[in-house]
């Protein structure tokens, strides 16, 4: 697709955005690929080689758009960047291989390692390759020292399409440090600080210096990364006026969260596809998907989700999936933009009274645990806004089977749960499905 849109635009300016989805979702590439027969004999574990394929893949694509700039006589005007969007995770640990049989966050020199992984705000999660070719403009082979990060990607390009980035920005242009002072005809700027936030974790750097939270309200740390690139030893007390210097620049940074929406879904229902093959992600990964018991529960085709405390609108972790019928999609309370918090709430209208007996509940049927309910009160009531005191109390086991509460014999409609606790002490809820026995 990439290729056909450089052939189409090569007689105009153009912008080719190309983000990968290998190596994410499934591990998974067909044999008939060329890469696979690189790996397909490498006494390492199954999943390891596929992914060490799907990165050789990678590797080769990227080598096809390179050469067919070369083709098309466009290489000496075009700026390719490479880069990746995250730290390594620590895929496939073994004993021997602790940080992940591919070792992303260890230098395989020094056996050094960067603190953390993927989705967190340590070195391990923050550092990325970024790679700039311009035959012709930027010296080849030149390793850069200068400290930027994403959001300068934008005024750069800007920069050097001759236009104006928008004033608003937290970028600054590396043109200087791409082409030199003298091409440029000034000096490269330098960012005060770089800032990140990510979940309940803060982080802010500022020269060699960084300070990190990572989680809310749990006391800052302090590192300065030239002498301790691994983060292994906490200068907070040591260096308070460094601290404080860039807690002020983190409270500079931040902004409260602007929720948005989606008005199409188109693109990333394809990324989600290209991961998971097609399947849901919510069922990925597990051995077997359990289904909550037939006989003796009302049928739901009435109920509906009269009220949630929360849901996770931004990856369609909806209420209602907790009574569709179908145990590979499942409810979360909201993890993002902001966390909601326990006590978590949901009130499922049955359509009419039943003399209800118990309850049933199916934890999410994935490889995940976060949300599944360990205690819960149980409340039944005629009237949706009149449920006078819980008709029980459960303690749920941890468990992806279905699990059942009885209930002392009651008419009610409507049906509430509080969710107290989570399985792991999280703080969130979740159900793959509910269901109500009765008559």
């Amino acid at each position: 697709e990439a290729l056909r849109f450089i052939r189409a635009n090569k007689d105009r300016p153009f912008y080719c955005y190309l983000p990968y989805t290998p190596p994410h979702g499934m591990f998974d590439i067909p044999d008939t690929d060329p890469a696979w027969a690189l790996f397909k004999d490498k006494p390492w574990p199954e999943e390891a080689k596929r992914y060490a394929a799907m990165v050789a893949m990678v590797d080769r694509q990227v080598g096809e758009l390179v050469a067919l700039l070369r083709e098309l006589g466009l290489e000496e005007n075009t700026v390719f960047i490479f880069s990746g969007d995250n730290g390594g995770a620590d895929y496939f640990p073994t004993k021997e291989h602790p940080r992940g049989f591919h070792g992303a966050n260890v230098d395989p020199r020094t056996g050094v390692a960067f603190r953390g992984r993927k989705g967190n705000l340590y070195e391990g999660g923050l550092r990325v390759p970024f790679i700039v070719r311009w035959p012709g403009h930027i010296q080849p082979g030149r390793v850069s020292h200068h400290l930027g990060y994403f959001p300068d990607i934008l005024p750069t390009l800007a920069e050097l399409a001759g236009v104006q980035p928008p004033p608003d920005i937290d970028g600054l242009s590396i043109v200087p440090e791409l082409l030199g002072q003298a091409a440029a005809g000034r000096p490269q700027p330098q960012h005060r600080y770089l800032y990140w936030e990510l979940g309940q974790q803060t982080a802010v750097r500022s020269g060699p210096w960084k300070a990190i939270q990572p989680r809310r309200n749990a006391p800052w740390e302090l590192y300065n990364l030239d002498r301790d690139p691994s983060e292994s030893r906490d200068l907070a007390a040591e260096h308070p006026d460094q601290l404080a210097r860039l807690q002020a620049f983190a409270r500079e940074a931040h902004e409260p969260v602007r929720e948005g929406v989606f008005f199409d879904r188109t693109l990333h229902e394809k990324d989600r596809a290209a991961k998971w093959g097609g399947r849901s992600p919510s069922a990925r990964g597990a051995a077997k998907v359990h289904e909550l018991p037939r006989r003796g529960l009302l049928r739901a085709n009435q109920w509906r989700i009269l009220r949630a405390s929360s849901e996770n609108t931004a990856n369609g972790r909806l209420a209602r999936h907790a009574i569709d019928g179908d145990p590979r999609t499942h409810w979360h309370t909201r993890w993002s933009p902001d966390l909601a918090r326990p006590p978590h709430e949901l009130v499922i209208d049955l359509g009419a009274p039943h003399r209800i007996t118990a309850l049933w509940y199916l934890a999410r049927q994935d490889n995940g645990w976060n949300g599944a309910f360990k205690d819960c009160e149980i409340w039944l009531a005629r009237d949706p806004d009149h449920f006078d005191a819980p008709a029980a109390r459960a303690t749920f086991r941890k468990t992806k089977e279905p699990q059942r509460i009885p209930l002392p014999p009651t008419e009610a409609r409507y049906v509430k749960l509080r969710i107290l606790s989570e399985i792991n002490g999280g703080p969130w809820a979740s159900a793959a499905e509910i269901g109500i026995e009765g008559k």
